[in-house]
Order: C-alpha cells, then sequence, then structure tokens
C-alpha cells in the first residue's frame, strides 16, 4: 500500500531477507506493539493519491468472471503448487515470487504448464494474499475496472502493504487507497465478505482495529471505497484467533451461505450460531428476501475441536475461480460429506479438495492465500434465485439485474425438468430500466418437480454471460412439492448407551413415517418420534422419508449424533511433544504461556511445564486434556508427578485436576496451591529442579468414573509465580496388564577385581518401565538386603567389608507393584600378592587374585608389547592340572580362570613367554 515499488528495481537486502515463515495471527511482536500502532499517525505516501474512488462504486463478488488469480510463492509450496494447477484451465495466475526461475522450473517439473503463469519479482512477507491483497471494485457496476486497498492490519509487514499497487501497476489499472485521514481505514481481506450488491460481512474485529474511528465513519469508508450501502457486523468468535469470517462462513451467491458446524455447545458453534440467527432473522438480502444457510460440519482433529486443542479445521475458506471452486481437505471421513455439500450446493462447478493440514494450524486455508482480480467490462447477472415452493398452480417468477457497459441486447431463461435433458427458453423482458431488472416467469410445475433453469444474456458489444458461470451444464434447481421432510434431535452428544429423542418436523400432510438410523438401536422406525440409543462411540447420522400416500421425499443428515468415547487408559511420559494419543493442550488467551514439553532438570527425560514465571498469567488457567474410556475397570487411579516452587509468598500458582464426564459436568478432584503444591522453596528465579528429590508422586481414585467415558484434565491457575512441571501420568486399574519393568547394574562391571585396599562400591542401576514409571529399587548383596532408593537415578554406594567374592542384585518395583529382579554382577576383592616378572628382556609380568582363590582366579597381566603366553596350573606333585595358551596385549589386562572342581589344596601357576616362565603359589579352596 503505499509506497508503490516497481517490480525490477529491488534491494539485494529484500531477496535474502524473505526466508521466514510469518503466521497469520499477529506475531507475538505485532500483538505488542498494535495497540499503539493503530493509534499512530500513518506516514505520507507519495505514489498515490489516497482519496475515494469516482461514484457509484461496486466490489465485485466472489462467484463473478476473473481474469486473474494472485498467490505469493513463499510457504506451503505444495498447496500452491494444486491451486495453479486447478486455476490454471480457468484464468491467468499471478505469482509474485523472489525467485521467478525456480518457481517456473518446478511448475513445469510438476507437470503444469505455463500458459497462464505469470510470475512478478516483487517484494512480499507472507503468503497471506487474501488480508492484503487488491481489491477489485467497477464504477457504475460494470464499468471502469479499479483496484481499492486499505491500511494492512500487520504493522511490521510492510512489504506485503505494498502488493495491491505492484498488481495494480502490473496490470494498467488505477488504485484508490483508504490510508490517510479522514480515511485511514485498518483492515484484512479474510474479515471482508461481499455480494456483489453493497452488502459487506465483517467481525467486529474492524471496529477494534479502528479505535480511534466510530462504527459509523468506518461505515462511510466502506461505503466510499466499496460501496458498501450496508455493513454487517459480526460478534468475534472465542476460539478463531484471527476473528475472520471466511473461517467459518462463505457466500456462494446473493443469498447464500455456507456455514461451519460444530456440534451442539462445541467450541465456536453457540456464537456462530447466534450470529446466524440474526443474519437470518433481522437483515434481508439485497433482494428483501430471507438469507438461505447450507451447513457444512467443521472437522475435527483427532476428534479434538478448538476448544480442545484441535485445529480450526474449515471448509468454508474455500475460493471461487470462474467455473472451479477449491475446497480445502483434511480427513477423507470428513472431506467426503464437505465435497458432497459443495456440489449439491453448486451443481456443475468443478469442486476441487486440496489438502490443507500443513496450513490450518497457522489459522488460514485456501481463501486466505489467493486473491482474484475481476475481468475488464464485466457482463454482471445478480440473481436471487428461485427456491423450493409447495405452488404447483401458479407461474413462478423470475428476475435477475442484468448490466454491462454497453448495455444489453436481450436475455433468455432456460428451464428444465428433471431428468429432462433439453432446456426451454424463455425470454425475459426488461422491466425497469432504472434497476436494470428483466423478468420472465417459468411455468408452473405438478408436485415432485424438480426444475432446473440458467440465464443467459448478450451484451450490444457481442459480449455473452450465463449465470451461473457453469450453465448450461450447471443449474439453480428448485423443487415443486407439497412435502418437506424435517426433524430434530433432543441432544446431538451421548455417553455409550445413551439414547436421544428424534421428532418430525416436516412440512405438509404427512401420514407416514420410516426413519433409517445407522448404528442405532432400533435401526429403523415408523413412529413419528422415536427414541433411539447408541451402544459405540462415534458419528452417526438419520434419515427420514414422509410420504402423504402419493408423493414421498428424503431428508437425509450426516453426523447428527456423536457418541463420545475415549481412549484405553496409558502412560505418558511426554518423552515425544503430546504424543498422538490424545492429550491436547488449550491456551484459551492465545498467550505465550501454555502446557509445553521441557527437558530441564527432570526426573525421566523429559516433562510437560507451565512457564508461570516469564509471564503474568493471573487471573488466567490453561489445560491439558485427555479423553479416556474407562469401561471394564473397578477401581482405576490416576498417578502423576509434579515439581513446583512458587515465586514467593504473594505470587504463587496452582493446579486443579478435573473430571469432566461426557455429559459435560465437571468436577474437581484435585486442587492445591502455593506451598502446599510446591515441592521446593520460594525462589525468585526461575525454578528449575535440581534433582528426582525435588518431584512429588500424587495418586488419586477414580473409582466413581469407573466404567464412564471421562475427560482427565490438569489445569493450570495462573498467578505470576513460577515454573510448573508435570510428568509420568498414569491411569492405572486391577484389570490393566501391568508390565514388570527392566531392570540393570550397570556399575560395576560383572567380574570386575579389586585389590589392595578395600573399595567403596559405587553402584548404579538403570531402569525403566513401558507402562509406568519405576518407584523403587532396593540393593541385595550376597542376598541380603541393603538399601532401598525411591527417586532416580538410583545409585547406592557400599563398602566393602572384607576380601572375598559378592553377588549384586537389584529389585526395580513400578507404580503398580510389579518388580523384577536384575541379573547377578560378581565382584571380587582381595589382597594383591605382588608381580612375579618373567626373566629376559620381555618384561611379560603378572599377578593373581584372589588368593585363596573359590571357583574363579583372575590373572592381571603387564607387558610393554603383545606377546604370546603359556599359562599352566600344576598340583603339589607337578602333575598338570590345566593349560592354556593366550594371545595378551600390550598394556594392562585381565584374564578370568575358571577352577571349576579343582579340589581344594596348594597349586603353582606357571606363566610362560618362549623359553622364560615364572610361577606364583596358588591356595585354592572349596
Amino acid at each position: 500500500m503505499k509506497q508503490l515499488f516497481t517490480t525490477l528495481l529491488l534491494s539485494l537486502f529484500y531477496f535474502g531477507a524473505i526466508t521466514q515463515s510469518l503466521p497469520h495471527y499477529p506475531t507475538q511482536k505485532e500483538a505488542q506493539a498494535m495497540q499503539d500502532w493503530v493509534h499512530a499517525p500513518r506516514p505520507p505516501y507519495t505514489r498515490v493519491v489516497p482519496t475515494p474512488p469516482p461514484a457509484p462504486i461496486r466490489t465485485m463478488a466472489e462467484w463473478e468472471e476473473v481474469q486473474a488469480v494472485i498467490i505469493t510463492w513463499t510457504d506451503y509450496i505444495p498447496i500452491l503448487r494444486e491451486i495453479v494447477r486447478a486455476a490454471v484451465n480457468e484464468c491467468q495466475v499471478i505469482i509474485i515470487a523472489d525467485d521467478p526461475a525456480s518457481v517456473a522450473t518446478y511448475l513445469t517439473n510438476n507437470n503444469i504448464p505455463l500458459d497462464n503463469v505469470e510470475i512478478i519479482q516483487a517484494p512480499y512477507d507472507s503468503i497471506w494474499v487474501r488480508d492484503y491483497g487488491p481489491w477489485t471494485a467497477y464504477h457504475n457496476d460494470v464499468d471502469s475496472l479499479m483496484i481499492v486497498d486499505w491500511i494492512y492490519n500487520r504493522p511490521f509487514r510492510q512489504f506485503d502493504d505494498q502488493v495491491p499497487g505492484v498488481i495494480a501497476q502490473h496490470l494498467g489499472l488505477p488504485i484508490y487507497e483508504a490510508t490517510q485521514p479522514p480515511y485511514d481505514w485498518v483492515h484484512t481481506g479474510g474479515n471482508n465478505l461481499r455480494d456483489g450488491m453493497g452488502t459487506n460481512f465483517s467481525s467486529e474485529l474492524v471496529l477494534d482495529e479502528n479505535p480511534g474511528k466510530t462504527e459509523a465513519q468506518i461505515d462511510e469508508i466502506a461505503q466510499l471505497y466499496l460501496g458498501a450501502n450496508r455493513y454487517i457486523k459480526f460478534p468475534v468468535l472465542p476460539y478463531d484467533l484471527i476473528h475472520h469470517i471466511d473461517m467459518h462462513m462463505v457466500p456462494i451467491d446473493e443469498e447464500t451461505f455456507i456455514v461451519g458446524q460444530y456440534p451442539p455447545g462445541v467450541a465456536d458453534g453457540p456464537q456462530i450460531e447466534a450470529n446466524m440467527e440474526y443474519l437470518v432473522n433481522e437483515v434481508p438480502t439485497a433482494f428483501g428476501n430471507t438469507y438461505r444457510l447450507i451447513r457444512v460440519p467443521m472437522a475435527p482433529e483427532n476428534g479434538q475441536y478448538p476448544n480442545s486443542g484441535g485445529d480450526y479445521r474449515t471448509y468454508t475458506n474455500s475460493i471461487f475461480i470462474n467455473k472451479t471452486i477449491l475446497v480445502p481437505a483434511y480427513e477423507e471421513q470428513y472431506d467426503t460429506t464437505a465435497l458432497r455439500i459443495y456440489r449439491e450446493a453448486l451443481p456443475g462447478y468443478n469442486v476441487v479438495g486440496i489438502n490443507c493440514n500443513s496450513i490450518i494450524s497457522a489459522y488460514g486455508a485456501l481463501h486466505c492465500i489467493t486473491k482474484l482480480v475481476g475481468v475488464n467490462a464485466p457482463l454482471w447477472i445478480a440473481h436471487p434465485r428461485l427456491r423450493d415452493t409447495d405452488d404447483s398452480e401458479n407461474d413462478y417468477l423470475t428476475s435477475a439485474i442484468i448490466k454491462h457497459r454497453s448495455g444489453i441486447s436481450e436475455a433468455t431463461l432456460y428451464y428444465r425438468v428433471a431428468p429432462d435433458t433439453l432446456y426451454t427458453a424463455v425470454p425475459m423482458v426488461l422491466t425497469d430500466t432504472a434497476a436494470a431488472t428483466w423478468t420472465t416467469a417459468i411455468p408452473a410445475q405438478e408436485e415432485g418437480s424438480k426444475v432446473q433453469y440458467y440465464i443467459h444474456a448478450t451484451a450490444n458489444s457481442g459480449k455473452e454471460q450465463v449465470r451461473p458461470l457453469v450453465a448450461p451444464e450447471g443449474y439453480f434447481q428448485f423443487r415443486v412439492r407439497t412435502l418437506a421432510p424435517g426433524f430434530a434431535v433432543s441432544g446431538s452428544n451421548l455417553c455409550p448407551g445413551g439414547s436421544v429423542q428424534y421428532t418430525d418436523q416436516s412440512v405438509g400432510a404427512v401420514s407416514s413415517w420410516l426413519w433409517l438410523f445407522p448404528g442405532g438401536e432400533p435401526a429403523t422406525s415408523t413412529e413419528p418420534s422415536p427414541i433411539v440409543s447408541y451402544t459405540d462411540a462415534g458419528t452417526y447420522g438419520a434419515t427420514l422419508i414422509v410420504g402423504n400416500g402419493q408423493v414421498y421425499d428424503t431428508l437425509t443428515l450426516e453426523d447428527v449424533v456423536a457418541v463420545e468415547g475415549g481412549i484405553s487408559p496409558y502412560y505418558e511420559n511426554f518423552e515425544a511433544p503430546l504424543s498422538g494419543d490424545g492429550w491436547a493442550v488449550d491456551n484459551p488467551q492465545n498467550d505465550a504461556a501454555e502446557w509445553a514439553t521441557s527437558f530441564d532438570g527432570l526426573c525421566y527425560f523429559s516433562a510437560l511445564v507451565m512457564n508461570n514465571f516469564d509471564n503474568d498469567t493471573r487471573n488466567t488457567s490453561d489445560f491439558l486434556r485427555a479423553r479416556f474410556d474407562l469401561s471394564g475397570l473397578t477401581n482405576p487411579t490416576l498417578q502423576f508427578s509434579l515439581a513446583y516452587a512458587p515465586y514467593n509468598l504473594q505470587f504463587y500458582d496452582g493446579l486443579r485436576v478435573n473430571v469432566i464426564g461426557c455429559d459435560g459436568e465437571k468436577a474437581v478432584l484435585y486442587e492445591k496451591y502455593s506451598t502446599d503444591l510446591a515441592t521446593a522453596p520460594p525462589t525468585t528465579s526461575a525454578f528449575i529442579p535440581d534433582d528426582c528429590s525435588q518431584w512429588r508422586f500424587e495418586e488419586l481414585s477414580l473409582a466413581d468414573y469407573a466404567g464412564q467415558v471421562v475427560t482427565l484434565e490438569f489445569e493450570n491457575v495462573g498467578g505470576y509465580g513460577n515454573m510448573l512441571y508435570l510428568d509420568n501420568i498414569d491411569i492405572s486399574a486391577p484389570e490393566l496388564a501391568n508390565l514388570a519393568p527392566a531392570v540393570e547394574i550397570t556399575n560395576p562391571t560383572d567380574g570386575a577385581i579389586y585389590v589392595d585396599e578395600l573399595p567403596e562400591l559405587d553402584i548404579q542401576v538403570s531402569t525403566s518401565d513401558a507402562d509406568g514409571q519405576v518407584r523403587a529399587v532396593s540393593l541385595f548383596i550376597n542376598s541380603d538386603s541393603i538399601a532401598t532408593n525411591n527417586t532416580p537415578p538410583f545409585g547406592f554406594t557400599y563398602p566393602i567389608p572384607a576380601y572375598g567374592p559378592y553377588s549384586l542384585q537389584a529389585r526395580a518395583v513400578d507404580n503398580d507393584g510389579a518388580s523384577a529382579l536384575s541379573l547377578p554382577v560378581m565382584v571380587t576383592a582381595g589382597p594383591s600378592t605382588g608381580l612375579a616378572t618373567l626373566p629376559g628382556p620381555g618384561g611379560l609380568a603378572f599377578d593373581v587374585y584372589p588368593n585363596p582363590a573359590r571357583g574363579r582366579l583372575t590373572l592381571h597381566f603387564s607387558s610393554p608389547q603383545a606377546v604370546v603366553a603359556g599359562i599352566r596350573l600344576a598340583n603339589a606333585l607337578g602333575q598338570e592340572i590345566l593349560w592354556k595358551q593366550e594371545q595378551l596385549p600390550a598394556g594392562d589386562s585381565n584374564l578370568n580362570l575358571p577352577l571349576g572342581n579343582i579340589p581344594s589344596g596348594v597349586y603353582q601357576l606357571i606363566v610362560s613367554q618362549g623359553n622364560t616362565s615364572a610361577s606364583k603359589k596358588v591356595t585354592v579352596v572349596e
């Protein structure tokens, strides 16, 4: 916006700098600066005079004919690639990139033709061109094409803010900018929907971001720059971080919205419903009718919606590109429903799903990263589509506003009654010259008819246009019927085994009902208001077929009942960031303080930490949740470890553990604050546990919830205190299998020998538990219990009291009582008998221990070089008892010599090398 940059004169600094990935939502720096920024005076812009465009003006609707779609080539390349693949068949694709050659090569290598692609080298900051890109507007509805722009609502993305000027210059179009008082307007494209007839829709974010202006002043700017004669503003949604209404609603014609739908009471569902109730009841369409709403279920992420940590998976962030509409896709089981809804609402359009899982966590999808430029001299057809009717006697009056700057020479309506394939032409008549309204009528049709139609117009210039753009393959349609099936459900969220009542709300003289309940009991019913129960977790639809003896009609609704299941209990040690087994973080404030994985000062490798030290968390709560199925468990318990130190007695935090039934009822299971919660003394430094002694194990009974599906919720009650750590969350019950822990003595090693002074052993024990936590390790020496350690790392010291052999073993016990014993480790302590050195230049010396020996004799060798030595054990009569030959390395080495069943007595150990030898007396005891 504001100061135009030419596409060729760009600094090397810029092209080396745009490697960062900026989110859709404000960065922390932007959020902190936002309030000062919206109040700051605007710098002067010298390239463009910031005046409103010449009146009257009309902003294009998205279903109108376009000449180009704009994207910026930065992040999420696979998504951009698929947008280009679909769009090149419809219009020009303008790509703003810092390296046009590499983009062209990439597209070519991915089998995308470049005939309809233009790549412009120009500066930009982010992918979110919907918010900062140019707006197509027309003088006198269909006359001069121009670009309109405003101040982008991201303080530090100045290159983004200049893109509209780049596009205007590239296309040779005039640009009008609302950037200077009194028309300085901070706004964002994803929060600006329109019907192409002077009605604009936004959330109240537009008021919040212009605190120096009244609502009336904002409405005036919208009217001057966009031709908005009506500006509808909805309350913001609590879980939509960016508050852009294209994340939950999209207009598909002048009187119809596709609207995202959550299960009742979930996430943003209540506020969306309140907003839509206001729209339907209080706001007429531009034609004076009631808005039509088509619901599309919002898709959960791993069963979680945004209020429980799931991504904001929306299907309304879609984009028309002439005869194609691109729809976000996430997961086939939900995508099929969404794509079917679009295809049924927009017959004939090429509906293409593009996987948006990689981008939706940044709060945006396809609409957010595309922008349209309308055609020059459009032939505009605005039409209130005919709706279902029960009138089978009177003709159906049809009208449309049809305009072209050269004038309209003729207009025709074509209709047919399905399953006919041929259309019948009905001429339209200009009935209101000033309003450019053309009118005709479709003849009355019999009950049960499905009427399909479209409008064709020809301008005096010869340009032709149809509405919808996909006609005649696509069409508008309505039904003539005396029956209109409909039903309501008493509740949409159940526990397994719960029931709901379906109530017929059909319109007409219904005399028969046939219900179909897949997954329900009963599976069918002929009652007007049946009660149905559901045993298994999942989402279920229902079908109602109503009749009056002559005509029958069917209504099927998907996902009308959700039976809330849960994951099987398991042990979570957070060694991976919130492993994909159902744990979800809920940060209602969307601030920097939230449960996150940490590897500092921990007992067991990793844990979750809540940073109350660096963030003012007073009067806030942050949550960690998972839903568990406790079916079949008689006495379940919840176990976890925590570590915490308050800042002082004024600044401290708390921890609650809540249990939420699948009916939504919440109970507090555990609640501690300050020193009651603490495992260490208060500290004015960021608390990091020194060792495992600063952790505490907690165990809570879940017996009251045995057999139920419940959500366990750990709630950080913030007080700007200090770091709170959480780890080793485990649900246990007698019915659950419990794996024994693994235990091993890692120091000393088996066969270790100690000579001369009696040593103090440093004994280290390694443990692990696949389904829990090791709570204690006991040390046994020569089968005697020596000590027990309850905190890792598990270590012991043991002063050896006398020379001799010692057998070491460790027993580990886990949090559920399972135990395991390590393999024994044998060590020996004995006095040195001194080195014996073989005569000659070789320098081989040796010692033996223990001496006396029982079962095994250890030889210690010292040699300046590698040698081959013979080893012979002989009795008092000189008879050879044992002989072996060994390759000895240079330096010190040990050799264990098993004595087997050699009888007690005195023996000679002779070591030889070549022609030299030396011996030592050895005593063997049984």
